[in-house]
């Protein structure tokens, strides 16, 4: 880096955040401010992506829409009972449908997407197929045991939505050889830097890069590394991360953000990364700071899976300072 830092780990509790002080000379500057996202309610499928716009971009997200579709294909089988678990507007209960599903279980909790899947079904023909559960996808009883589970409530990381907490309800209707579609999702960590300012102003702020908008895309100071893998066939679990590594700058450049990534595997072995309205990387917010080649940083994550932001605390300290 640019200037010898002393770097100081201070956690506020009252503020319930993590900072990181450095110093130099006549100059006492925050390297990294506020890195809890601040205290939210719980979440609840009350505040979990209710709105029509969610479930039309995961809609017209073909990338994404496309291999759930072939993977349904290639794992339901004529006959099958299924369950979707967070229909929305029911496209992936439609193709396992079409795939030969004697009955899709479609889990849906918001009363305006209800109304509109059950249109959705009706108008193509698969009202004797598809069935509308209307409730609590962490809560809900099915009706039977079910030979494939499908559904994606699925955010960057799983800091939000409801993927695992769904699959450890769903779990009690599962048997011995369900499929389960979305099989495993595994989270990274990297160092970057990343578009800040907008119109002429700053912004220090959680940022995302969308697939559709290049200069939203970073330029990545490190290598990648894997901090959280989740087998969803799995009956246990782990309830969240607490990640410790050292990380080393690949090459010079204005360390910003720390950013969270994925990659998906899915039962047919295929492959699904960040799209347009699935997983795609989210950029936690660090202040600038000029790095080179070989500058090692301690990176530290911690939060509960699915429990939103607010339990989300990161830092990001040097380890070697160069004048």
């Amino acid at each position: 880096m640019h200037c010898m830092c002393i770097p100081t780990l201070i956690k506020y509790p009252k503020l319930s955040s993590w900072f990181w002080l450095s110093y130099k000379p006549s100059t006492l500057f925050l390297v990294l401010y506020n890195a809890t996202m601040g205290d939210m309610d719980e979440p609840t499928p009350e505040n979990y992506w209710s709105l029509t716009e969610g479930v039309f971009n995961c809609l017209i997200d073909t990338e994404r829409s496309n291999v759930f579709e072939q993977a349904i294909k290639n794992t339901v089988q004529k006959g099958d009972i299924i369950v979707d678990m967070g229909a929305g507007t029911g496209i992936l209960s439609l193709f396992a449908a079409q795939a030969g599903a004697k009955k899709v279980y479609a889990i849906e909790f918001d009363n305006r997407n209800v109304v509109t899947l059950q249109k959705t079904i009706e108008v193509n023909g698969f009202k004797d197929t598809i069935q509308i559960l209307h409730g609590d996808v962490t809560k809900i009883d099915l009706p039977e045991t079910v030979d494939v589970v499908i559904g994606e409530m699925i955010a960057t990381g799983l800091i939000e939505e409801l993927q695992i907490p769904a699959m450890q309800n769903i779990r009690r209707f599962m048997h011995s050889t369900t499929r389960v579609v979305l099989r495993e999702y595994i989270s990274y960590i990297d160092l970057v830097s990343n578009k800040d300012e907008y119109y002429g102003f700053k912004f220090p702020i959680v940022r995302y890069e969308y697939s559709d908008e290049e200069s939203l895309i970073s330029d990545p100071l490190s290598l990648k590394e894997e901090y959280s893998r989740i087998d969803f066939l799995k009956n246990e679990i782990e309830s969240g991360v607490n990640v410790d590594v050292n990380i080393t700058i690949q090459k010079n450049g204005i360390l910003n953000g720390l950013r969270i990534s994925s990659h998906t595997v899915l039962f047919d072995d295929s492959t699904l990364d960040g799209t347009f309205a699935y997983s795609y990387p989210i950029i936690l917010p660090l202040t600038p700071c000029e790095v080179y080649r070989g500058d090692q940083f301690q990176v530290k994550l911690s939060y509960l899976y699915c429990k939103g932001f607010g339990n989300l605390e990161y830092s990001v300290v040097p380890l070697k300072n160069v004048l």
